[in-house]
């Protein structure tokens, strides 16, 4: 094999090489990154992984090109790697096969890219039914709100079996069968919501150009980590919006978990593949995630097995990827040259180099020559320091140094915050409350449960267990969790709830009335036209004004209806 399908091969398998330790280190980026930024909004996760994921296929896509404009312009053998080391020249000289397998195998990924494509051109073209106008004029209100400018359309759709969105251009919402049964308007207002949240965010397309970038990069575990993740964040990013329309999280969360049983179930039945659509209940291992992130249950961080073999994957690709990455290929002697030959070891300072005793970088600070000359007796290595040198200082404690190792780890001692007068009073009743309640209430309820089961002399042996043990409770200690806990307390926002509810109870209340005085006014009319009376004599009562006050009810009681409907808080 000559020319430049050569050229072109072992350019693949050298970019393929890279794209390995490439996307591992930017990975770690990420979750670098998202370690420090626990509280970001998933939003921002979510574009962190997509501007790293088309990073690392850029970084592949130009590590392709620049090994291929060497390689044309190469040596006398045709590679820049002719000059490598003999015992890389097997490695070398596997490249084209790397590539050949690789392109091979590509097959199997394309026509899995081909047929998903196809199922959503399908979809997207066939087995419609119009849906009510109510939910397409819904659609369109809430898509002006939200500033999409492309008209959206919404279509009932016989071929799957949760909402989906599907285009860029022409986006299109399509919505099963069973949903419409299975939801409340509640339900379904948050669910088409959810997919309006993905138009707006342009999903669609960059779900196309990722599974592009996963179809040609399929033998990379860190594509498919970054590509799960992106698809993790960007369903909660839209789970964030429904909630900021303050729709009931347990509902939405219900919505989610009927959708998920619909689309099980009918997975089993066709087995269709739609991972080019968008899907509202997205992978099904990440719902369960997505229904505590709604419901707000927050998890204390954990070590994940998967990261952490996912680290030491990154470990074992880098260490076996750096012989080949970091040995330079101008190396003209037998031996090659070692790759970071400034770095300094820190075994340079361990003091036991007994046979190189010059071996001391002459670059080390006065301050650390000085501590090894101190500290070492027997073979002492320092090199003296200059006239003008700072004098030496002592070596530090084992306190300090657990001390200031405590501080670099960013453990800070929380500080009790000092709150007012009528606020420390709340808490002092709230802790008087709850040794009330430990005390009294709750012992009743422990001896009622026991009340058959043992004697008196049991019962106050038991009893002053229990007292002893309540005894060893640090109730300081428990106050001032209940000040740090007040401290964090977002009173603005429990306010806001606190009046939104208020309102809430007073538009129901006058509603109600206008209800009544609508049945009233029903019966009336009723009871004239049964009579046949035009009017009742010696009162104001008339067919007429009756009529008339049943108008400027059912106006009110419409304006009160629009006022309780109205769910949009901030865009």
């Amino acid at each position: 094999m000559t020319g430049i399908k050569l050229h072109l091969l072992q350019s693949l398998g050298w970019a393929l090489l890279n794209s390995l330790w490439q996307m591992a280190l930017l990975w770690i980026v990420y979750q670098v990154i998202s370690s420090l930024t626990r509280a970001a909004k998933a939003s921002l996760r979510s574009s962190l992984a997509t501007a790293l994921l088309f990073t690392g296929f850029g970084w592949f896509v130009l590590s392709f090109i620049l090994v291929f404009r060497d390689i044309s312009a190469g040596n006398e053998a045709g590679s820049p790697f002719a000059a490598t080391p003999e015992t890389y020249s097997g490695i070398l000289q596997g490249l084209p096969w790397i590539s050949a397998a690789y392109l091979s195998i590509l097959v199997f990924p394309v026509l899995r890219f081909i047929r998903n494509y196809r199922y959503v051109q399908v979809i997207r073209q066939y087995g419609h039914s119009k849906i009510q106008v109510d939910w397409r004029i819904f659609v369109r209100n809430v898509a002006a709100h939200m500033g999409i400018r492309k008209k959206v359309q919404i279509w009932v759709s016989e071929l799957v079996s949760s909402p989906v969105t599907v285009g860029f251009l022409k986006p299109m919402i399509l919505v099963p069968v069973a949903a419409i049964n299975h939801l409340t308007p509640q339900q379904l207002e948050a669910v088409l919501l959810h997919e309006l949240a993905h138009i707006r965010r342009f999903d669609y397309l960059i779900n196309l150009l990722i599974n592009c970038i996963q179809t040609l990069l399929y033998f990379n575990p860190f594509v498919k980590a970054l590509v799960k993740t992106v698809e993790k964040e960007r369903e909660k990013s839209c789970d964030e919006l429904v909630l900021q329309f303050q729709y009931d999280s347990y509902e939405y969360a219900s919505a989610l978990l009927t959708l998920e049983k619909n689309s099980l179930l009918t997975s089993r039945q066709n087995g269709q593949q739609k991972t080019l659509a968008l899907p509202i209940t997205g992978k099904k291992n990440d719902l369960l995630s997505r229904v505590e992130n709604i419901m707000g249950v927050q998890q204390a961080p954990s070590i994940s097995v998967n990261k952490i073999a996912g680290l030491l994957s990154v470990i074992i690709c880098i260490l076996a990827l750096n012989l080949l990455l970091l040995l330079p290929g101008n190396s003209t002697g037998k031996e090659p040259a070692i790759a970071y030959t400034g770095l300094m070891s820190p075994m340079d300072f361990a003091g036991d180099n007994d046979t190189n005793p010059d071996a001391q970088p002459e670059t080390a600070p006065a301050t650390i020559r000085h501590t090894l000359a101190a500290n070492h007796t027997e073979n002492t290595f320092a090199i003296p320091a200059p006239p003008d040198a700072p004098p030496a200082q002592p070596a530090p404690r084992p306190a300090e140094i657990a001390s200031m190792a405590y501080r670099l780890a960013g453990f800070e001692e929380q500080q009790i915050p000092v709150l007012k007068a009528y606020q420390e009073k709340q808490v002092k009743e709230a802790l008087a409350a709850s040794k009330r309640v430990l005390e009294n209430i709750q012992w009743k309820q422990v001896e009622k449960s026991i009340a058959d089961a043992f004697s008196e002399k049991e019962k106050k042996e038991i009893k002053t267990a229990y007292e002893k043990e309540l005894g060893k409770f640090d109730w300081n200690k428990w106050e001032d969790r209940l000040k740090l806990a007040y401290a964090q307390i977002d009173w603005d926002n429990v306010n806001s709830q606190l009046n939104n509810a208020v309102n809430q109870i007073r538009i129901d209340s006058i509603q109600q009335v206008y209800n009544d005085v609508a049945v009233k006014l029903n019966l009336m009319q009723k009871e004239l036209l049964a009579n046949k009376i035009c009017s009742v004599p010696d009162t104001d009562i008339s067919l007429k004004t009756v009529e008339e006050r049943k108008k400027k009810v059912l106006e009110s009681m419409r304006t009160l209806k629009a006022i309780r409907n109205k769910k949009i808080v901030s865009l």
